[in-house]
């Protein structure tokens, strides 16, 4: 096969591989097979795309801070922490579906959209029924179940550590 055609098939696997039109581990065995051996030359593209991951990351984490800064140590009224809490739900579910694919970024980006709705259901408990301690623990107790749902289901196990811990930590709370 002619050098030029060989390139043109390795520039395209390694588009699918960024697009994640095939699965990662096709894509690197092609570019093996076609590369002969050879480390293909989409390496600059990984150590780029690490470095995205890294900034994504910050972005995320400062993200939290800000909504957590919002919700508890600031006096803007409630309704307006709530609709705030709510965009950055919006937000970290837009992160999570952008980053399906990388395993990191992917479950910060959960973490985050899971405990913006935790902040939110003790605002919205708070905004409901003040000083009741019913609605807002029938909201933890909602939020550990879903914890432990979305940890069965994408089968992360700090998830379903997450809301097991937290129905116990609820539960002594509410027999004390």
């Amino acid at each position: 096969m002619d050098e030029m055609r060989k390139k043109i098939i390795i520039q395209e696997i390694n588009a699918w591989k960024e697009s994640r039109m095939l699965p990662e581990q096709y894509c690197n065995y092609l570019l093996a097979l076609y590369c002969e051996g050879e480390r293909p030359p989409s390496h600059q593209n990984e150590i780029r795309k690490g470095k995205k991951d890294l900034l994504s990351m910050l972005w995320i984490g400062a993200l939290f801070a800000f909504i957590v800064f919002l919700n508890y140590f600031t006096e803007i009224p409630i309704r307006m922490q709530m609709l705030l809490t709510t965009i950055s739900i919006i937000i970290f579910g837009i992160m999570v579906r952008r980053f399906s694919g990388r395993k990191i970024i992917y479950q910060i980006s959960l973490m985050g959209m899971a405990l913006s709705l935790l902040l939110l259901t003790v605002s919205l408990a708070d905004f409901i029924a003040p000083g009741k301690a019913g609605i807002l623990y029938m909201f933890l107790f909602l939020n550990c179940g879903l914890w432990i749902l979305l940890g069965i289901k994408l089968k992360l196990l700090h998830f379903s550590i997450a809301g097991g811990l937290g129905i116990v930590v609820a539960l002594s709370l509410l027999l004390i």
